[in-house]
């Protein structure tokens, strides 16, 4: 995953506000998040003695996670810059989460998909429950302390800040994958890591933004993509390394920063102006928030789309793609349809 990747507007930068180049990427992101939640959220269950083309394809839009990170470089890039904290941004990205988590929960109840409880009703108003916005609740946390980060970031030298950046990615990139362990890591952390990174781009490489650079992201995909085929068929032979085949496909990974980062800056190089993406870039959030809401996660998925019956169907492929695609128009519409009526409330034309 969302006011993940606070708008373009907060740069403060009219030209970048006219550039819809990261509003491109992050319609992308958000497509690949989608795709990764079909997966990880589908029921699956693929065996590790059997490589096939369905669990093949499994595996690479189980990548999609990786859309996080794209949005996380958005973020850095742009709030690097920021003055200081929006208190009617961080309402607004309250609001949205608040509204979201109470329409559906009586949605549900109303239809009778739930039952209703108090203990839900209250989570529901309080966000109690909504843990499972993992990106939203960790993002809310990086927005509040980005102020102070930014103080750093900004009064660092460049060699300075090379320093700082192999520093935490020793630590929570390098060290974690090679070992396993999270030298006490924490979501919140990996934030700020990606954060810093987009930011140095943002502060000392203004001109690195390169289309080029799409074709050397594809690269690391597809290397990263081979490594887990890699281990596939080694597990044939040692089933212990099947169970690893996307170990190395985390967020933080190596090379899942690298091919992220790389595409990162080659969008930055597009150079592209276009109103409609603008607009559907703007409500990617909002596609996040309702897709993945713990009473929509499970209807889409399981009762709805029905993922898991298609597991070894020859049609898993087209219809993964089909799905993604339609939950992404469906929840973008909704998003802009509320958005426009929380405008036309503002402004006081819905009272």
């Amino acid at each position: 995953s969302q006011e993940s990747g606070v708008r373009s507007q907060e740069s403060g930068v009219r030209s970048q506000e006219r550039d819809s180049s990261l509003e491109l990427l992050r319609i992308f992101a958000m497509l690949m998040i989608i795709a990764h939640h079909f997966a990880v959220h589908g029921g699956f269950n693929f065996p590790v003695n059997s490589v096939t083309i369905n669990r093949l394809w499994y595996q690479f839009i189980l990548m999609g996670n990786l859309g996080n990170n794209l949005f996380l470089f958005i973020t850095g890039y742009f709030l690097v810059k920021s003055p200081g904290l929006k208190f009617l941004k961080l309402f607004n990205f309250w609001i949205k989460l608040f509204f979201y988590s109470v329409l559906f929960f009586y949605l549900f109840v109303f239809l009778g998909l739930e039952n209703f409880s108090w203990k839900e009703a209250f989570g529901s108003l309080m966000l109690v429950p909504r843990t499972k916005w993992w990106f939203a609740t960790t993002y809310f946390a990086l927005y509040l302390i980005h102020p102070y980060l930014n103080i750093l970031l900004n009064n660092l030298s460049r060699e300075e800040y090379k320093k700082f950046l192999i520093l935490i990615f020793t630590c929570w990139s390098i060290i974690p994958t090679l070992t396993s362990l999270p030298f006490e890591g924490s979501r919140l952390l990996s934030f700020v890591c990606l954060y810093s990174l987009a930011a140095y781009f943002r502060l000392w490489g203004q001109d690195f933004g390169n289309k080029k650079f799409i074709f050397y992201g594809i690269g690391f995909l597809l290397l990263n993509f081979l490594l887990t085929v890699s281990l596939d068929f080694a597990g044939l032979k040692i089933p212990a390394l099947g169970t690893y085949a996307s170990y190395f496909s985390g967020m933080m990974s190596p090379l899942s920063i690298l091919w992220t980062l790389f595409l990162f800056l080659g969008f930055l190089g597009l150079n592209i102006k276009n109103k409609f993406i603008n607009l559907i870039g703007a409500a990617t959030f909002g596609v996040y928030l309702i897709h993945e809401d713990m009473f929509i996660r499970p209807f889409l998925w399981f009762q709805l789309f029905k993922n898991a019956s298609f597991q070894d169907s020859p049609y898993l492929i087209p219809y993964s793609i089909f799905v993604v695609i339609l939950v992404f128009i469906v929840c973008t519409l909704i998003e802009i349809l509320r958005s426009k009526i929380f405008r036309l409330i503002s402004e006081g034309r819905i009272s």
